[in-house]
């Protein structure tokens, strides 16, 4: 029995074609045309199918994501072919190429794809009304598709693809907080700022409750109802700015750079509104929110009220006092030249004061120990109170001297020259402030402290 049906099915072709040719034309036409109607839907439907996608190693992880995700149930096509019958037709062209590049190994190992909005938003997948009907929670985002579908921002028209993508990591795709950031974040030209206004509010609800940090209690009731700026008072470190995009950039992609009268607008109408390219691509990662934080100190700017102060110090040291300006006359200091830090001669850890409750911190101060580690063993000893005993000595000789010549300003009758006068006086009292609040009294730079001191005795040496 088996051995007949074999023969059967062996001479099936045969029989066949015997009967095809026995057909008159009309009816060999027609029977042509059933078969390919045939071969055309099911080459169609098995085309169509997930596993033909996979069929390509290149889809692999891509496939092996797809089937873990939310969207498990969705064949690839029903999202990456535009909807409609013309979809479909230019959609199976488009891949019978893709199939032929595979095949004789002409396609990246890094595939691109573009889902337009019109698969997304469809009836009966993800509908327009709901999802602008009210905003969603994203991870404690406050998002509303309202004021993002459809909308144009500096020549990038918004899509579903704008924040939804394959960008890192094992998920099919996810919502890409890099693209929400360098819409909000990354500032423009002085003139037009930030592409999008937007505040801590706009995204993030006020915590209801209350946040403690160490020894201090955080309300931030209390601080909306100061009317208190999230980002101008407590967050103002939470926005840092990305870098501008640099030509090199465009070298990830292109053979060639940036061009120097490049737009903008129409750099993003070719980069968004083509095949996808990822914004960050292009600005970065723009870094949004402390990732972590020991205390609320840390989240304060020390700079915004300690700002340049060892300025003094710098100036004596680096030999920059204003009150001599000509270069060719500093005398640099041996340790300056030789690159020694501050730390080099600061190494003594000591309470910035005893007996004070206010501060918790430690000041490094200088020791005369540190000049051995360099010098041979007592040079710090001898030389520092030296230097010391030396400006201090002058100092109260030029301090005299100014004081006499304050007094001897108010005297003069002839308010020109007194006014001459009391500049070079002013001059020289700026040098002996500079001197008492550096505090080294001439350990910073001895040489360079004793002619700031000459200087300053010269400029009120003549009082006519």
């Amino acid at each position: 029995m088996i051995g007949k049906i074999a023969k059967y099915i062996v001479q099936a072709p045969k029989l066949a074609m015997g009967a095809f040719r026995r057909l008159n034309w009309p009816g060999r036409i027609a029977v042509a045309l059933a078969g390919a109607g045939v071969f055309g839907v099911t080459a169609i439907e098995v085309t169509g199918q997930p596993g033909f996608c996979n069929s390509c190693h290149i889809m692999n992880s891509y496939y092996d994501s797809w089937t873990h995700s939310s969207h498990a149930d969705v064949k690839c096509l029903d999202c990456h072919l535009q909807p409609g019958f013309a979809g479909l037709i230019k959609g199976k062209i488009s891949g019978l190429a893709q199939a032929i590049d595979c095949g004789i190994g002409r396609v990246g190992t890094k595939p691109s794809a573009t889902v337009m909005d019109a698969s997304c938003l469809r009836s009966q997948c993800h509908n327009t009304s709901e999802l602008t009907a009210e905003p969603i929670d994203c991870n404690g985002v406050r998002f509303p598709h309202d004021k993002h579908i459809d909308k144009v921002v500096n020549g990038i028209k918004i899509t579903c693809g704008t924040c939804h993508g394959h960008f890192e990591g094992n998920d099919h795709f996810s919502v890409d907080h890099n693209a929400c950031f360098v819409c909000h974040f990354v500032g423009g030209s002085e003139t037009t700022g930030r592409p999008v206004k937007t505040n801590c509010q706009g995204c993030h609800k006020v915590p209801d409750q209350v946040i403690r940090r160490g020894f201090v209690k955080i309300d931030h009731s209390e601080f909306v109802s100061y009317k208190a700026s999230c980002e101008e008072s407590c967050h103002k470190r939470e926005v840092r700015p990305a870098s501008q995009v640099e030509d090199t950039v465009c070298l990830n992609c292109h053979d060639y750079g940036k061009p120097a009268d490049a737009n903008s607008v129409e750099l993003h109408k070719s980069h968004s509104n083509g095949d996808k390219v990822e914004c960050f691509a292009c600005h970065g990662k723009v870094p949004h929110g402390q990732t972590r934080v020991e205390s609320v100190s840390a989240m304060m700017d020390c700079q915004s009220c300690h700002s340049d102060t060892h300025q003094v110090q710098r100036t004596i040291y680096s030999t920059e006092h204003p009150m001599q300006p000509d270069k060719t006359d500093r005398v640099l200091s041996p340790m300056f030249m030789t690159h020694v830090e501050c730390t080099g001669c600061h190494i003594e850890r000591t309470a910035k004061a005893s007996g004070l409750l206010d501060s918790f911190g430690t000041v490094a101060r200088m020791s005369p120990a540190a000049c051995d580690r360099c010098h041979e063993p007592g040079t710090g000893q001898k030389y520092v109170p030296f230097w010391q005993e030396r400006i201090k000595k002058l100092y109260e000789q030029v301090e005299r001297r100014v004081k006499e010549a304050e007094a001897l300003v108010l005297a003069k009758a002839n308010e020109e020259k007194a006014r001459e006068f009391n500049l070079r006086v002013q001059q020289a009292r700026s040098i002996l402030d500079s001197i008492r609040y550096d505090g080294s009294w001439g350990v910073h730079n001895f040489k360079y402290t004793e002619a700031l001191l000459l200087e300053a005795d010269k400029m009120v040496s003549n009082g006519s």
